[in-house]
């Protein structure tokens, strides 16, 4: 027992989390590659790399940060919003491309996709450039966080309202699908659909804002096995 008190739990969780992180990044990194030589020409997958490049840059820049100063991390923090802010559009140009194969096709999907890209783009500029989405960077535990800034909330009802409306979606293709096979794979990745958006969600900026101040050594264990 003596023993396993001794044992310093956020350095263990730390380097697990570290190695789950870069097990995530080679991954995402392999299957854009592929995707990008060998399946480039299917719509699906055009639409499903953009949302593995999301996923890629959000996990690249959480292992970036990781032992950076403080200024390095923040600009690291920011450049990760190249991944955050363009998870929502790629997930209503995928579940559109999936729609697609059911020979659903609309024109108000296909401007709402290219709206939401532009809107995306409005965002990334404002993460990189002003506070209005997150702002002053801090470090606890050798952790580096943003905080909130007076706009994050409305990017995170634009998240949230693109992630439903691609689950409506999916749930749309479900339903048009003709053969219990074709069923079978749309249900697949309606399950693995919203495992990106859990990672590239921008959960980092908020979390802390208020409740980490009081934090004790416990409660950072309990938030390491959470994250």
């Amino acid at each position: 027992m003596s023993s396993l008190s001794s044992v310093d739990w956020i350095e263990v969780l730390s380097l697990f989390n570290a190695i789950f992180t870069s097990g995530i990044v080679i991954l995402s990194f392999a299957l854009l590659v592929y995707i990008l030589l060998y399946n480039f020409r299917n719509s699906v997958a055009r639409a499903f790399s953009a949302i593995l490049a999301c996923v890629l840059v959000v996990y690249f820049a959480d292992l970036a940060v990781a032992g950076a100063s403080l200024d390095v991390a923040v600009r690291w923090l920011r450049f990760q919003w190249l991944g955050i802010a363009f998870t929502p559009a790629a997930y209503l140009h995928f579940t559109d491309a999936l729609l697609e194969t059911t020979n659903d096709r609309s024109q108000r999907r296909t401007w709402a996709v290219r709206a939401a890209y532009g809107l995306s783009a409005l965002t990334l500029l404002a993460a990189l450039f002003t506070d209005l989405l997150v702002h002053d960077g801090y470090q606890e535990a050798g952790v580096t966080h943003l905080r909130a800034g007076p706009f994050f909330w409305i990017f995170f009802a634009y998240f949230l309202l693109s992630l439903g409306w691609g689950v409506v979606n999916v749930v749309r293709a479900w339903s048009r699908c003709l053969t219990s096979t074709s069923r079978r794979r749309m249900t697949y990745l309606g399950l693995s659909f919203l495992a990106p958006a859990a990672g590239a969600f921008p959960y980092l900026p908020v979390s802390y804002t208020h409740l980490r101040a009081h934090e004790t050594r416990h409660d950072l264990v309990c938030r390491l096995l959470l994250e």
